[in-house]
Formats: structure tokens, C-alpha cells, sequence
């Protein structure tokens, strides 16, 4: 009888070390997950952007939507968007652009300038 109450109480610790051990390795998993995720979030579009300014010589045919091209960023909803702004800054009252001429440009970054 003493000899099955031992082994019986040996199971009960055998499965409380093996829950432990599983509870342990659980949340080490847990852990290194959201370190993992959170490293390759890292320079996402979720992360800290800022705009910044650009100053652009005009190149011979060169248009605003080419510079939009070069320059827009996801901030911004549309080519059209991007190109009204870049009027307003400028103080253009048409999209018509001349070369040598130099226009101010916005772009966002998540580098620190």
C-alpha cells in the first residue's frame, strides 16, 4: 500500500513539473513572438513619419506629375493630391512648369534628417 501512495505521488509531481515546464516554455514563446513582430514592423508605414521639403530644378520636360511620380509618398491619396500641394506651395496658378525654374517639393521619411 505505502509503496502505491509513493509512485502515485511521484505521478502527481512528475505532472506538475511536466505543466511548469510547459507553462515556462509557453510564455518564453510568447515573448520571443511579439519581439519578433515587433522587429519586423520596424520601419513599416505604421511607423514615425516625417514630412520634409525638397528644392528642385526643372529639368526640359519635366512635368508635375513626373515629379510626382519621383517624389509622392502613401501620405498622400492621389497623384492629383500631391500635385494640387505642391501648387499651393509654390504659388502656381496653373500645372504649367518651365525648366531651370525651381519648385519646392514635399516627401514624408521615416530616416531623421
Amino acid at each position: 500500500m505505502r509503496e502505491s501512495r509513493k509512485r502515485a505521488r511521484r505521478r502527481r509531481t512528475n505532472r506538475a513539473k511536466l505543466l511548469g515546464i510547459g507553462f515556462l516554455a509557453l510564455v518564453i514563446t510568447l515573448i520571443f513572438s511579439v519581439r519578433a513582430a515587433a522587429t519586423a514592423n520596424a520601419g513599416t508605414a505604421d511607423s514615425s513619419r516625417t514630412k520634409y521639403y525638397a528644392s528642385i530644378q526643372i529639368e526640359k520636360g519635366t512635368s508635375l506629375w513626373e515629379i510626382a511620380g519621383d517624389y509622392m509618398t502613401e501620405e498622400y491619396n492621389s497623384a492629383q493630391q500631391y500635385i494640387e500641394e505642391v501648387m499651393q506651395m509654390n504659388h502656381l496658378e496653373s500645372d504649367i512648369i518651365y525648366e531651370g525654374a525651381y519648385l519646392c517639393v514635399p516627401y514624408y521619411s521615416s530616416e531623421q534628417k
